[in-house]
């Protein structure tokens, strides 16, 4: 499975640099806009599409899990 850094140029090179606190700050509004997307726009999207947000839900929850360590 595709890692947050993975699928997320922003988290990759700028965020995952900064203090914990921020990271973590970071992922769960990122979650919670992949989520809000997902939601609204179900009907629209295509199965690649709604795979991918999928996807990043997933990578997002782990790095969460990861920086609550």
């Amino acid at each position: 499975m595709p890692t947050l850094a993975d699928l997320d140029a922003l988290y990759k090179t700028t965020i995952s640099k900064l203090p914990k606190e921020t990271r973590l700050s970071y992922c769960i509004k990122h979650l919670d806009k992949i989520q809000s997307v997902l939601t609204k726009n179900a009907g629209t999207l295509d199965n690649p599409q709604k795979e991918h947000l999928k996807e990043i839900i997933q990578a997002t929850q782990a790095e969460i899990r990861k920086l609550e360590k």
